[in-house]
């Protein structure tokens, strides 16, 4: 692949982010807002790009098994994401 092929590669993968993006935004727009209990909420606080589940599950008082079902609940409301960050699985609000 060629310098100029990977250049326009890269500047039409950016113009399917930007469209994506708005996408994702008309859809959170348009759709209610999930419903989330105590014990989610709670998660969901930790959710900042800085907690693993080690440390999220300590500073709930749960199991690292509690809070990773808690975690694919908010993950599936489209409330949380993964982020992986210097080999560690982190989870950020979207």
């Amino acid at each position: 692949m060629s310098e100029k092929q990977f250049e326009e590669l890269i500047k039409s993968l950016k113009g399917i982010e930007d469209r994506l993006e708005i996408l994702i935004n008309i859809q959170k727009a348009t759709l209610p807002k999930p419903s989330i209990g105590k014990e989610e909420r709670k998660v969901l606080k930790l959710c900042d790009k800085k907690h693993i589940v080690e440390e999220i599950a300590k500073e709930t008082s749960k199991t690292e098994t509690n809070v990773n079902f808690i975690l694919s609940r908010l993950r599936d409301k489209g409330l949380i994401r993964s982020v992986k960050m210097k080999g560690k699985t982190v989870y950020e609000r979207i």
